[in-house]
């Protein structure tokens, strides 16, 4: 793992995040933006609503081949509020705890940018602890307590609990 000055840490991660501002492509299965054309009326583009986050969320921990309790370990919840999101589909989690588990699931940063934007969440190119999870993410550093150790040196501030 290279080492970097914070503002060069920074810089690279603006820069990054700049390349990855295009259009989705169609057949990506990710989330794409709400975009309507005067060709599709709305009724249609409700009906063919996307996957729920919760639905998404637990699709990617079946094809994980995770238990949910791993899950919850990896993501540094607890049992309960782990439980919360299993059990109540319209439960709306906090940025923080959706970062979380795409630690804990090793997703990729398309997948993390897809399952956030399912619980109505995008990364911000101004927010440090946005941009730390962003890096380990593109370094397939997946280690929640690295992370934590890292995150609370630059913010005061850690992922799960």
């Amino acid at each position: 793992m290279r080492v970097l000055s914070e503002e060069a840490f920074y810089e690279e991660m603006l820069q990054r995040e700049a390349e990855d501002n295009y259009p989705l492509e169609e057949d990506t299965g990710l989330a794409e933006p709400c975009m309507l054309s005067a060709d599709i009326s709305l009724e249609d583009k409700l009906a063919n609503i996307g996957v729920s986050f919760h639905d998404k969320l637990f699709e990617l921990i079946d094809e994980s081949h995770l238990d949910n309790k791993d899950v919850w370990k990896r993501a540094n919840l607890d049992r309960k509020h782990f439980s919360k999101i299993q059990c109540d589909q319209n439960y709306h989690p906090k940025k923080k705890t959706v970062m979380a588990l795409c630690i804990a699931l090793k997703l990729d940063l398309e997948q993390s940018k897809d399952l956030l934007a399912r619980a109505d969440w995008a990364f911000s190119p101004s927010s440090k602890v946005d941009l730390i999870v962003q890096k380990a993410i593109i370094d397939k550093q997946y280690d929640i307590m690295q992370l934590n150790v890292t995150l609370f040196k630059y913010t005061n501030e850690i992922l799960g609990v």
